[in-house]
């Protein structure tokens, strides 16, 4: 199922069956009034409106909500999942709920990854809207070229703004992260985050194909290492546990980078992730309860059920 067509779904089925408004659906998605009428618009153009919600479009239509009780998110969008490489579907989904969320001067806060760096690939924001956008972590600027076409509406909108972290993601002591966070060209963007209207991340898993192993910043050595330290997954190449608890390693203090626990009080984090040998890293980070919005595949969000 499309993201077009799961989030027409749920306009309609909160329309028609719950019996809300217009307005009051808009606030429960995040989403203006003006999309609430397009999405109607959709779901009756589909088919989705008959006499009632065409539930036989949705594989489960009960693993949604599932999802959102069991680990409290806001919202969960779950894209099909392909046998070879599932980031593609991910990352477009992904890219449409940034833009269904996107006012006049929205800021939007970007982690580090492959997964975030497809989705803004992915972005095609109206013209009429100024954006923001600000890392999180130092790094970005290095991997971003290299991973998107830089044709891409992201480099090329006039009216998107970007702040982005002049410095290393990992440096070499605790010492000089220290000076680097507190030079005034990188701490000047860190105090923008807290003031992000969308958070948008992906979640690492510790395998060969991370990003910061493809990148050279860390080897597999260091990630069996940190595994036998209990490590599942990162956030902001932040470590942490089954649980979601941080673990204490010395890496953690030569970051340039937004601390993880930041994002407990951030709006609208969302976390870009598909694939099954990212499962332990998206539980623990649902449950350190780092993210209010995961958007991912069917293998994975039948998986977190278990």
């Amino acid at each position: 199922m499309s993201y077009e067509k799961d989030v027409a779904i749920k306009v309609a089925w909160k329309y028609y069956n719950e019996g809300l408004t217009q307005t009051e659906i808009a606030e429960a998605l995040n989403l203006s009034r003006m999309k609430v009428i397009k999405y109607l618009e959709i779901a009756k153009n589909n088919n989705i409106i008959q006499f009632k919600i065409n539930i036989d479009q949705v594989s489960d239509p009960n693993l949604q909500s599932k999802l959102l009780e069991k680990y409290n998110l806001d919202d969960v969008y779950i894209v099909p999942s392909s046998i070879e490489d599932n980031i593609d579907s991910v990352t477009i989904a992904a890219a449409q709920y940034i833009e269904d969320r996107v006012t006049n001067d929205t800021m939007i806060s970007i982690g580090y990854g492959e997964a975030v760096s497809k989705t803004l690939g992915h972005l095609s924001i109206s013209a009429k809207y100024k954006v923001a956008f600000v890392s999180l972590t130092g790094g970005v600027k290095f991997y971003m070229p290299t991973a998107i076409d830089q044709s891409s509406d992201y480099y090329t909108n006039p009216n998107y703004s970007h702040y982005i972290i002049p410095s290393p993601l990992i440096v070499n002591s605790e010492g000089l992260a220290t000076n680097l966070r507190n030079e005034k060209s990188i701490k000047s963007i860190l105090e923008m985050v807290p003031y992000s209207n969308l958070t948008v991340i992906g979640i690492g898993a510790l395998n060969n194909r991370a990003t910061l192993v493809k990148e050279g910043l860390l080897s597999i050595k260091d990630i069996e290492i940190f595994k036998s330290q209990g490590a599942v997954g990162d956030l902001l190449n932040h470590f942490y546990d089954i649980n979601g608890n941080t673990l204490d390693l010395g890496l953690h203090d030569r970051l340039i980078s937004t601390d993880i626990k930041l994002l407990k009080s951030l709006n609208h984090v969302v976390a870009v992730a598909g694939g099954l040998e990212k499962k332990e890293a998206i539980i623990g980070a649902l449950k350190g309860g780092y993210i209010n919005v995961l958007i991912t595949d069917e293998n994975i969000a039948y998986s977190l059920l278990e």
